[in-house]
């Protein structure tokens, strides 16, 4: 096998996706919805034989460039994409030994790049949500530093980097004899420009994308504008021909429509005033010169997202540092930003299921668990009907505690993680080999996917979350779920009969009415406690009438003998 050069061990390769996915909207990647000039179409309806059978030129297009940003030709670069222009920005300037400094969260490719010339990438973070981090910028600036990447806006971020600012880094740049390369991919949505930036300062470089302001994201056009000198030098290492003809030539007419992107950035910025007035109530908005919106909304992120999914809105989800359970959203067309709205704000009904004996048989799983963990150190066989008789008791937050009580009542002590040590090792083995294998599904994957069309679904089980993830991956329906609380989501002296774990869900969804499905009088009893609908559902292994009357004690709504009966019964109260 030939191993690649050392620079590339542990990046990860960037993943295509190999077909376009089918959302109703699609707000993921920032692309311009509101589509490419018509002009640019008709470009491509007139694309002939002629046109494609010579390498291209681009004089008519690089003039085009110059001539929109106000500068000479001779400092236009045109690239495939705004990617190419800072990958040729690199692999010009940047030697092996040096560094790149930015400020992040940001665009990650400056990163890969970096990371494949073998040099030093330093990440400076934002400490505020979103001031830019201009003095530790600056301090981060040292005799190694090559380049300093202001991306402005930014993305995800939203935010523009003030002028005052941005000249502090020129400045200091110029005395360390360093490249400033301003990304502006998102420059024609912003107020700021700073195109001009590179006629008066030999060391700046600004790169353009034509994919979010003109629609151009499927031909792949971008720029880089700087002195004739810095164009020079790039063009030692660059591909000639990279921009193919058809490209060029609806950047020309993409450039020439300037109604056209008139009237893109009026939408946008209606769409913004929509979106941030809608939701300034459940999230929070921050203010964005790009065609997106960072929306930040706390606990209730992975619900928002699932929702969306469902109601075909795929958003880009962000999980790490000060932009976790944020959403990056691309802005599109008036009518879908208020639709984009109404999807999250829309309440529902709300059925939160348990797992064990509601959506999972566990016959042969943790009740084998509790016989053989019992049976290795009772020394003595144990019958379900005892197992059946204690789960009834109520109390016992778990089966371990339920095996430990099992133990005890016979005479039996053992020090609790031993116990739980042999459990584990029984019911989940390694990584999910044990007899967690055993269980099977009380309801369809069917059965819920048409439930969900009217419902939202979510679990509160006393599963360890390892469990309950790796059992709702396995029969394929974790994603009709959310939020999924665990017993590691609630405080331990807080496990159910308590309702903290009921209440922190219908918190998260918000819903119009809430019905909590469980198999035991505790389940019943957390219900009651946090005043939602309970349903009793009778196990497999216990249909008893000693079961149903522990469950009615507490008031449920209906007590169904099985999960499937749900079906109906949601159906005759909708």
């Amino acid at each position: 096998m030939v191993k690649p050069k050392k620079q590339l061990n542990g990046v990860s390769g960037y993943d295509h996706q190999l077909y376009i996915e089918d959302f109703k909207i699609k707000l993921d990647s920032n692309e311009n919805l509101l589509g490419p000039s018509e002009k640019v179409v008709d470009v491509l309806k007139h694309i002939t034989g002629n046109d494609v059978k010579f390498y291209p030129a681009y004089g008519e297009l690089i003039s085009t460039i110059a001539g929109a940003n106000n500068v000479s030709d001779d400092m236009v670069l045109p690239t495939n994409g705004g990617d190419e222009a800072i990958c040729y920005l690199l692999n010009t300037f940047l030697e092996e030994d040096e560094n790149i400094v930015t400020a992040v969260p940001t665009f990650v490719m400056s990163k890969i790049y970096a990371r494949i010339s073998n040099s030093s990438y330093k990440e400076v973070p934002y400490k505020r949500k979103w001031v830019y981090p201009i003095d530790d910028v600056l301090a981060a600036i040292d005799e190694k530093t090559k380049i300093v990447l202001v991306t402005t806006p930014n993305s995800p971020t939203g935010d523009s980097i003030s002028e005052d600012n941005l000249l502090r880094i020129i400045e200091k740049a110029q005395e360390q004899n360093t490249l400033v390369m301003i990304d502006q991919t998102y420059g024609s949505y912003s107020e700021r420009n700073y195109v001009s930036f590179a006629s008066k300062f030999d060391n700046v470089a600004v790169v353009r994308s034509m994919s979010k302001d003109f629609a151009l994201a499927g031909l792949r056009l971008g720029y880089i504008i700087s002195n004739a000198e810095n164009i020079n030098h790039i063009k030692k290492i660059f591909n000639p021909f990279s921009v193919n003809i058809i490209a060029a030539k609806a950047g020309v007419a993409s450039l020439k429509d300037t109604e056209h992107f008139k009237f893109v950035r009026d939408e946008i910025l209606r769409s913004k005033d929509i979106v941030t007035e809608g939701l300034k109530d459940v999230a929070t908005v921050y203010p964005s010169d790009g065609n997106f919106l960072c929306i930040d909304f706390k606990e209730r992120a992975q619900y928002i997202y699932k929702k969306l999914l469902k109601h075909g809105i795929k958003v880009k989800f962000m999980h790490e540092g000060l932009v976790k359970n944020c959403f990056r959203v691309t802005m599109p067309s008036n009518k879908d930003a208020y639709e984009l709205v109404e999807v999250i704000k829309k309440t529902s009904k709300l059925l939160i299921f348990d797992i064990d004996g509601v959506l999972v048989d566990t016959s042969k799983s943790y009740r084998m668990a509790i016989k053989s963990t019992f049976e290795f150190f009772a020394k003595k066989e144990l019958s379900f009907d005892k197992i059946r008789e204690a789960k009834n008791l109520g109390g016992l937050n778990n089966d371990w505690d339920l095996t430990e009580y099992l133990l005890k009542e016979d005479g039996v002590r053992v020090p609790k993680q031993a116990i739980i040590d042999k459990f584990q090792t029984l019911y989940f083995g390694h990584g999910g080999d044990g007899l967690i294998r055993n269980e099977s599904l009380l309801i369809s994957k069917e059965e819920l996917e048409e439930l969900s069309k009217d419902f939202d679904l979510a679990v509160f089980t006393g599963r360890p979350k390892t469990e309950a993830e790796f059992i709702l991956k396995y029969f394929g329906i974790y994603d009709l779920f959310s939020p999924i609380i665990t017993m590691n989501d609630v405080p331990e002296d807080r496990q159910k009969p308590y309702p903290d774990g009921i209440l922190k869900i219908v918190d998260i969804v918000q819903p119009s009415e809430t019905y909590y499905l469980g198999d035991t009088q505790d389940d019943m009893l957390a219900a009651k406690t946090a005043e939602v609908k309970g349903i009793g559902i009778l196990p497999p292994q216990d249909k008893s009438e000693t079961l149903k009357q522990l469950m009615s004690n507490h008031q449920p709504v209906v007590i169904l003998e099985n999960t499937k009966d749900i079906i109906n019964y949601m159906g005759a109260i909708r």
